[in-house]
């Protein structure tokens, strides 16, 4: 009996460790089945790459920083929670978390620009030489997606390609089997979307 129940623990360990190990794609199709551990998992494979990107992004200003990484991040995936969109797979993931690093980032530069006068808040700034190597001071979020969106008019994948990469850490590679086309149309793009925002942005 003891043997029995020792096999039954230990199997019970083992399942729990490869559930625990499984793909990320598998777990993400076991999220959208229900399964809320699975959902756990998701987050906590994903939480340090994407802190690490919003870190990245988010540039100091006057010594302030209105958004700290940790908190973008939370609130990305609290969009995306509430969000009837649901991933299938890593690379979709990571593309509806670009989105919803945005909108989170928008929101906030939108509030900030209206308390500043008021309460002398800082505005949320960008790295901006992802989009100009040789740029130095940083990039305003409102004229940053202001100048997405006039992007997103001439050529939508251009925009998108530049939110995939600048704000989802997609690699040119998850970038091209997302978008469905090929490595060197993607490379094109990020190049002449990143000469276009430099044009009216830095």
């Amino acid at each position: 009996m003891r043997r029995l129940r020792h096999n039954r623990v230990t199997h019970g360990r083992q399942l729990h460790m490869d559930s625990s190990q499984a793909p990320l794609t598998q777990l993400l199709q076991q999220s959208l089945a229900g399964d809320q551990q699975a959902a756990a998992q998701v987050w906590d494979q994903l939480h340090d790459q994407l802190r690490v990107i919003a870190k990245m992004r988010l540039q100091r200003e006057y010594g302030v920083t209105p958004l700290q990484p940790t908190e973008l991040v939370h609130e990305a995936y609290m969009k995306l929670c509430g969000s009837a969109l649901k991933p299938a797979d890593r690379t979709h993931f990571l593309a509806l978390a670009a989105n919803a690093m945005r909108q989170v980032l928008v929101d906030q530069a939108r509030y900030q620009q209206r308390q500043k006068r008021g309460a002398g808040q800082a505005p949320v700034t960008l790295d901006s030489q992802w989009i100009d190597p040789s740029a130095h001071g940083p990039a305003d979020m409102l004229a940053l997606d202001q100048a997405m969106d006039a992007l997103a008019t001439m050529d939508a994948r251009k925009a998108t390609v530049v939110e995939l990469s600048y704000f989802g850490g997609m690699t040119v590679p998850e970038m091209a089997d997302y978008l469905n086309t090929s490595q060197s149309t993607v490379k094109r793009d990020l190049r002449t979307a990143r000469a276009f925002l430099a044009s009216g942005l830095i």
